[in-house]
């Protein structure tokens, strides 16, 4: 028997943990089994035919709410052509409306449901022996075009004998890899799917150390845990985190999703400690509005999580994203205005808007009637409004979501961002970003594709459109984001001046040339390159003249207008440093 376990990731750099559990758990079965990844980007005909030609007995797919029309569209052309193919679904897209779903997909033989390392194992070790699997629970299956439904039972798969998915497998070092050290949340948000499980296990240390060894071995990119809370008990995430810091290899960083009401002293105290860049930590906060925190069940004050939330992200050793989640009851366009600006002034590195999703099996979808949702019938079930927030303003806040995220996520506009909003905009970065969107719309910029060049410029017309005074000061800052973040040399068209004294921004190969040769200037600035020759060492290396005396804005200190003054900086591109050298 040929068991394929198949899963279809959002992303080329994305793993499948599910399907790599279930592989570990198969190979005592003693038949042949193998597991394929495929991306939804993937054409449909290449798809069906690299599945087709591996001719499996059994095919399981793994399934998601970004993949499920695709897996039925699959589905039903692979039982045409291998009719005799068992096809297995499961996943949380199926767990839920079972029996619904099979009656509309007759192309499906079996649904597995909940955590189906034992139920799929049973499952295929009942079928290779051509034994009856009818009585199972945590299935539904189809006899003479019947579907029947057994009964869900919970089950615990994750304990200390939990195979390592990894196992035996390589490695790629440009994806990112999943890692559960918990399963189960100790929280029950009425818009998540982890409020229907009970309870929170906990992989040994022991176990969790010898299979943090495996990525740190092999340094891959990033380890993504997936623990729904990975700070729900403290001695647990400190015992892992302490770990990695001690045996980490300088290269991979670990992602962590975390809740604020439990950071305390102690946790911000030890991330002190951490390497820069080893850390990185997603925070939920969802809201800042009390009356829609207690509709879904999140019993949080933000005025409480504020100040250890802002100790997180001042520490610049971590990386933090919070997140935001736009649609949830209660919260209209303009009680989300004030989460958004809340959140935002804690100057995260990442500010992640995202859209409500009425999952299938989770306490808002079945209240959904009575706050009025109505939200697309096919996955991801996202909300088009309810009774505070209408489609309208649904689709204003995506615009905001789009812009948020080229430009202040991107991290390629950090100088100019800051002084915009928060000496021009006063700290109000909602507005900021509704006016930014609006101006794009009006001018048809989100029909077009805007390249990188063009964001820098966009944001010059926006401010001189706006009849802001500082024009000049905004396009130096403009320049200096564009030179800095991505270590270019040509300032695009659209935001170039001339200075003071009618000199171009960028010195002259003479100047230049003069300033490389002096050996005390390299000691200076560039103690790496001494021995460097200045003909090799111009290739690495930029100068620009601005008309402001930016050393505060170089040292990330606030910024302030100040009387122009031409000033020259140097860009160290190989080590990624900018120096003010005039």
């Amino acid at each position: 028997m040929k068991i394929m376990l198949t899963s279809i990731n959002s992303k080329y750099i994305h793993t499948n943990l599910a399907i790599r559990y279930l592989y570990q758990s198969l190979k005592q079965l003693n038949e042949e089994v193998i597991f394929r990844e495929y991306t939804i980007n993937q054409h449909f005909d290449d798809l069906l035919k690299n599945i087709y030609e591996e001719q499996p007995d059994v095919i399981g797919f793994s399934c998601y709410i970004w993949n499920i029309s695709l897996i039925h569209q699959i589905g039903r052309e692979l039982k045409k052509v291998l009719p005799e193919t068992r096809i297995i679904l499961g996943g949380p897209e199926v767990g839920f409306d079972t029996g619904k779903i099979m009656e509309k997909q007759d192309y499906i033989d079996i649904i597995v449901k909940g955590e189906g390392e034992t139920t799929l194992y049973e499952l295929l070790k009942r079928m290779k022996e051509n034994e009856s699997y009818h009585d199972m629970s945590n299935i539904a299956f189809r006899v003479r075009g019947k579907v029947i439904e057994n009964t869900s039972k919970p089950s615990n798969t994750f304990h200390d004998h939990a195979p390592f998915p990894y196992e035996g497998l390589s490695t790629d070092s440009n994806k990112i890899y999943y890692y559960e050290s918990a399963r189960g949340c100790p929280y029950n948000c009425e818009y998540c799917l982890s409020s229907t499980i009970s309870g929170v296990s906990f992989l040994p240390m022991e176990k969790i150390q010898r299979d943090l060894d495996f990525f740190i071995k092999n340094k891959v990119k990033q380890v993504k845990f997936v623990d729904r809370t990975f700070n729900a008990k403290k001695n647990h995430a400190l015992g892992v985190m302490n770990y990695i810091m001690k045996n980490h290899n300088g290269f991979t960083n670990f992602h962590f999703e975390i809740t604020a009401e439990l950071i305390d002293e102690d946790f911000i105290e030890f991330l002190k400690t951490a390497p820069e860049g080893l850390f990185q930590f997603e925070v939920g906060v969802q809201s800042t509005n009390p009356e829609t925190l207690s509709a879904i069940n999140r019993n949080m004050d933000f005025s409480k999580i504020k100040a250890p939330l802002k100790a997180l992200v001042n520490l610049k050793n971590i990386h933090v994203h919070l997140d935001l989640i736009a649609g949830l009851p209660y919260e209209d366009y303009f009680t989300f205005r004030k989460s958004f600006n809340e959140v935002f002034s804690l100057g995260a590195e990442k500010l992640q808007l995202g859209f409500l999703k009425l999952l299938k099996g989770s306490e808002l979808r079945n209240k959904a009637e009575g706050y009025g949702y109505v939200y697309t019938d096919g996955a991801p079930y996202e909300i088009l409004e309810n009774l505070w927030i209408n489609y309208t303003e649904i689709l204003k806040l995506k615009d905001v979501e789009d812009l948020l995220e080229k430009y202040w996520n991107d991290r390629g506009f950090p100088r100019t961002l800051d002084y915009v909003i928060n000496t021009l905009y006063k700290a109000n970065a909602f507005k900021f970003f509704d006016d930014f969107s609006r101006y794009w719309k009006e001018r048809g910029f989100y029909e077009q594709s805007q390249s990188k060049e063009s964001l820098y410029v966009i944001v010059l017309e926006f401010c001189q459109s706006q009849d802001f005074d500082e024009i000049l000061f905004i396009q130096n800052l403009l320049r200096l984001d564009y030179l800095k973040e991505n270590q270019k040399r040509k300032i695009p068209k659209g935001l170039e001046v001339k200075s003071s004294e009618e000199k171009s921004q960028v010195w002259s190969k003479e100047e230049a040339h003069e300033f490389l040769q002096s050996i005390e200037n390299k000691k200076q600035y560039l103690p790496h390159a001494v021995e460097i020759s200045a003909k090799k060492l111009i290739k690495k290396v930029h100068f620009e003249v601005f008309e402001y005396p930016i050393t505060k804005v170089l040292e990330d200190e606030l910024l302030t207008l100040s009387e122009p003054k031409d000033s020259v900086i140097l860009f160290d591109y190989e080590y990624d440093q900018a120096y003010l050298i005039k």
